[in-house]
């Protein structure tokens, strides 16, 4: 065969008289609605508008055949989307008469079909795909069933089962808006529209004229991007296709976790990153993209520093670099499984702050410390980080820069110092590492923003009793800690009310005060509602919260302003109190 040869071929000759495989070393299937969308759109605007005997160009495919098998190297996200395409119109036909022709036309597409009967073989589909995760291969696969299994309504569709409920809900309009169009409309896909599959003489000769071609598409990830380099690197085919299923295997296990679902590949590196950059002992706040900084080798930064650590010393295609990336992985997708109770408490919490900085010193921390297997060493290290965030967020510096320095720092410190405690240091943003005036955290607390304010409850739940459970079952029904409600005490709408001697122009000044303010679950929450503290008392009884029951316990009827200032230096204490033991 010559090194390639292309031939223009309509839609129905393509899928029919080939069948198709995604290999391991590709991408994920990505396509989202958006991209059906226009699919849809080309497709019938050009129906609607077309002459005899026009075509319509779809595009071009690569790939090379292998074991009667087409390999796609680039198309796949155009193939995948017009099988599904296609099997939702055949869904729309298969019960009706008069059309057995475009029926079997469209199944011809999809499936075997036995040579003497004409049967259709539902478990021999011609698109099979390796990169899928084993849940999407699972979802995939029931697509192409005979009967179909989809519930629509759940929230865990895979991106294949989104993709043909969109086709099923366009042929749908199609076929009740103009009932005899819809069937010219098959026709026009299968027979009008075209593509331009380049057939190459083995996976070498598909990757290096891939390469060469500027294809319109979704563009590569970084995850993407590092899969096909560290393959390529990859000295034969054994350990390609090694890496292929770990890779693949980490994909899915991160899919499957309930901590990292809606990550990727590209976060582990991410993570890496502060890691190698904290070996460096580099701080700078101004740090190079995760795709940057592990390919681009000898760029300078505006400081004219080469930053670009992994990429300098190849660390992408070094075989450490995956095994480490692997137990990362490990690591992040069952966080809780490296924690002792009281440490899965500050983790727990740490989840609710405004953003997810602090991750890269926990990171830090088990790549210093994962060999050990020492579980201690979170007890030390996550008080610390729940305190620092809690300090940012009092200081009014709890976004993306304020506290960025200091973590890093923080990286540095327990790599290189070898620190457990005080890995914290002050900095510009944070000159000391205590708890300000009780003014100014008062001040911060009615200005702060509801989320800020759970992370600040949350914190104090533990602080005030450690004997605070985090999940509980009532009723049969879950609840946690951090997922609980904020609870005005002295309601935020009380008509009539008798203010005992402060009026209602100091309440409202007083009603977000933190001291006003506790976390309740969301059912009793819901039945104090805008009651007064006397009838509160009683729904606080049942609380899991153990600070709203010792309020049950009170003897008063009221609470008032003095109530609240006396609240407010509780918290302001038991704060003070926690940030000089951690600091």
């Amino acid at each position: 065969m010559a090194e390639m040869r292309a031939e223009r071929k309509s839609i129905f000759e393509y899928l029919s008289k080939n069948k198709f495989l995604i290999p391991m070393y590709q991408r994920n299937y990505v396509w989202s609605e958006d991209e059906c969308e226009q699919l849809w759109e080309d497709v019938y605007n050009f129906f609607d508008n077309k002459e005899e005997d026009e075509e319509y160009f779809l595009g071009s495919v690569v790939i090379y055949k292998e074991d009667g098998k087409q390999n796609i190297i680039d198309g796949q996200q155009r193939t995948t989307t017009l099988c599904l395409f296609i099997r939702a119109l055949y869904e729309k036909a298969k019960g009706q008469k008069g059309i057995d022709k475009l029926k079997d036309d469209l199944a011809s597409c999809l499936w075997d079909k036995d040579s003497l009967t004409g049967d259709i073989d539902f478990d021999k589909v011609h698109f099979k795909s390796e990169v899928a995760t084993d849940l999407d291969i699972q979802r995939l696969e029931n697509i192409f069933k005979d009967r179909l299994n989809i519930d629509k309504e759940s929230k865990e569709l895979s991106l294949y089962e989104k993709n043909f409920i969109f086709f099923q809900n366009k042929i749908d309009e199609l076929a009740k808006d103009k009932p005899d169009e819809w069937k010219k409309f098959c026709l026009c896909l299968l027979h009008n529209c075209v593509i331009l599959p380049i057939e190459c003489d083995g996976r070498d000769k598909a990757l290096r004229i891939f390469n060469t071609l500027n294809n319109r598409g979704v563009p590569l990830s970084p995850a993407d991007i590092f899969k096909g380099l560290i393959f390529d690197n990859k000295k034969n085919d054994e350990d390609k296709k090694k890496f292929a299923k770990e890779w693949k295997d980490l994909e899915s296990q991160i899919q499957n976790s309930n901590y990292l679902k809606k990550e990727d590949v590209s976060f582990l590196f991410t993570q890496y990153e502060h890691i190698i950059r904290a070996k460096y002992g580099e701080v700078d706040t101004v740090i190079p993209g995760v795709l940057e900084f592990w390919t681009e080798k000898g760029k300078e930064n505006a400081k004219k520093k080469r930053v670009n650590f992994a990429a300098n010393d190849d660390l992408l295609i070094k075989k450490e670099t995956f095994e480490f990336v692997k137990q990362l992985g490990e690591f992040w997708c069952n966080p809780y499984n490296y924690l002792n109770p009281q440490a899965k408490k500050y983790f727990a919490i740490l989840n609710t702050y405004q953003n997810r900085l602090w991750q890269m010193v926990v990171s830090v921390c088990f790549y210093k410390y994962n060999k050990d297997e020492n579980k201690g060493i979170f007890d030390e290290i996550l008080p610390q980080l729940v305190a620092y965030n809690a300090l940012g967020l009092i200081y009014e510096k709890g976004g993306s820069s304020g506290l960025f320095w200091g973590l890093m720092k923080a990286n540095v410190n327990i790599i290189k110092e070898n620190k457990i405690k005080n890995i914290f240091e002050s900095s510009i943003n944070l000159p000391d590492l205590k708890m300000p005036s009780l003014e100014n955290f008062i001040d911060f607390s009615k200005k702060a923003r509801p989320q800020q304010i759970r992370y600040i409850l949350s914190l104090y739940a533990i602080l005030y009793n450690q004997n605070q459970v985090m999940q509980w079952n009532k009723d049969n029904k879950n609840y946690s800690l951090v997922k609980a409600e904020i609870e005005h005490i002295f309601p935020r709408n009380w008509q009539n009310t008798n203010y005992n001697g402060w009026d209602e122009k100091e309440a409202q000044e007083y009603l977000e005060q933190i001291g006003n303010k506790m976390f309740l679950e969301k059912k009793l929450n819901i039945q104090a509602g805008n009651g007064y503290f006397n009838r509160k008392k009683e729904i606080y009884q049942s609380s899991y919260f153990i600070e709203a029951q010792d309020l049950a316990k009170s003897e008063q009827k009221d609470w008032l302003k003095g109530d609240i200032e006396k609240r407010n230096k509780q918290i302001y204490d038991a704060f003070s109190k926690f940030f000089t033991s951690v600091f």
